[in-house]
């Protein structure tokens, strides 16, 4: 069974949180199982940030209201460059341990279909102050606004992989292609934006150069298909010794590939700037005859932010990753691993985790961790091996937990597998 497994922990499980436990595939191939196939669903979704407290997040969310100390939580923790990302992801697979090719069963074959949706941003410190303090404070100062950086994505997967198992002797490769269908697409990027605030309030300076991309809109878009595409997925395995301890290295890349948008999709490109000086106003037939359409939402948009119709298409978020697993003793494993999203505006994870196994098929993990979207990371998982099933709870971001008030971060992935 668990080798049987082994495709859908590199291949099924998706999504941010995901990548941080994609190492444990070792814990599931070590088994000479006679299980011919394999179900199941999983699901999770996860939040972090390096400055956005867990509290402050939730509130939003909901809509409730921001007082002083929830915005200043975050505030102080804001830094030159400020990350913060979501996913959203759940699915349903099937594996079939084949041995019709050879005579030893050397393949896997599998299936899985999942929808992913993704929101990640970089801000600078007063892409967050001037909106949630107001520019008062900044009268006779330059806001810096960039760069700026959003990314908001979701889509449907249908992904048909192989896998070969005894791969070189005992080394594992696969590959699989999915056929995506995009959902929503919008994309903001500001490299260079100022905001500067008169000293005595006369007048307001905007400059910004800016693109920006938006799949089509229309009527029930979030029920149609408004973009095609596909991606790649790959990975490696390899087993090493140093001295008298084994353990297996493994690379993977994960969703190399793009989506293509329809004709109705909107793009947008502007190098300007925007100075208010307000209407002079000195009485009421002053205010009657006032021309507020000149500074009414369309004509400021048909001025300044100009847009143009027609197919584009984006990248999807990629991971590539790097896990050693090492077997310090017959039931304690020691793990140290890398992983990193690009097209997110992640950076780099780095992570130790410490694996303990007990008897009746039970397993508990934790893991510390640096990078990401937050600063610091630490998880717990925990896993039940059945007879013919398998349970596994992981929650992300303990920190963010524990003290929502200091740290940004929140994340659950729970899973269900059958084997036949």
């Amino acid at each position: 069974m668990k080798r049987v497994l082994f495709p859908i922990i590199f291949f099924f499980v998706t999504g941010y949180s995901n990548y941080l436990f994609a190492q444990w595939d070792n814990a599931l191939v070590n088994d000479q199982s006679s299980k011919k196939m394999a179900v199941g669903i999983y699901g999770n979704a996860d939040y972090s940030s390096n400055c956005v407290t867990s509290a402050f997040a939730y509130n939003f969310y909901m809509g409730n209201y921001l007082d002083a100390n929830l915005k200043q939580q975050v505030s102080s923790r804001l830094q030159g460059m400020n990350r913060l990302g979501f996913a959203l992801n759940y699915g349903a697979y099937g594996v079939l341990y084949n041995d019709t090719l050879a005579k030893k069963k050397i393949y896997n074959f599998f299936v899985a279909l999942r929808h992913k949706q993704y929101l990640n941003i970089s801000f600078t410190p007063d892409d967050f102050n001037v909106p949630f303090f107001g520019n008062a404070s900044y009268a006779g100062k330059t806001a810096q606004l960039s760069p700026f950086y959003l990314n908001s994505l979701s889509y449907q997967q249908l992904e048909i992989g192989i896998v070969r198992t005894n791969f070189g002797g005992n080394a594992q490769f696969g590959a699989a292609i999915s056929f995506l269908a995009g959902q929503q697409y919008s994309a903001l990027a500001v490299p260079q934006a100022t905001f500067y605030t008169d000293t005595n309030g006369q007048y307001l300076t905007f400059n910004s150069n800016a693109q920006a991309y938006q799949s089509d809109t229309s009527s029930g878009y979030l029920t149609r298909i408004n973009g095609y595409g596909a991606s790649l997925d790959v990975y490696f395995k390899a087993p090493y010794s140093i001295g008298k301890k084994t353990g297996t290295i493994t690379l993977s890349i994960t969703d190399l590939g793009f989506i293509w948008w329809n004709k109705q999709s909107i793009t947008y490109q502007r190098d300007t700037g925007y100075t208010y000086s307000g209407i002079n106003i000195n009485g009421l037939s002053d205010l009657q005859n006032a021309s507020f359409n000149t500074f009414s939402a369309d004509s400021l948009k048909n001025k300044y932010f100009p847009f143009q119709k027609g197919h584009f298409y984006s990248l999807i978020p990629v991971t590539f990753s790097v896990n050693t697993n090492t077997a310090m003793s017959e039931k304690f494993h020691l793990e140290f691993g890398y992983w990193n999203v690009f097209n997110a505006n992640a950076i780099g994870y780095t992570y130790v985790q410490a694996d303990k196994y007990f008897s009746h098929g039970w397993m508990i993990a934790l893991q510390a961790g640096y990078g990401g979207y937050e600063s610091i990371n630490c998880s717990l998982y925990l896993a039940k091996q059945f007879k013919t099933a398998s349970l596994a709870l992981r929650v992300n971001h303990l920190q963010g937990l524990i003290l929502p008030t200091q740290f940004g971060g929140a994340g659950c992935y729970l899973g269900y597998t059958q084997s036949f």
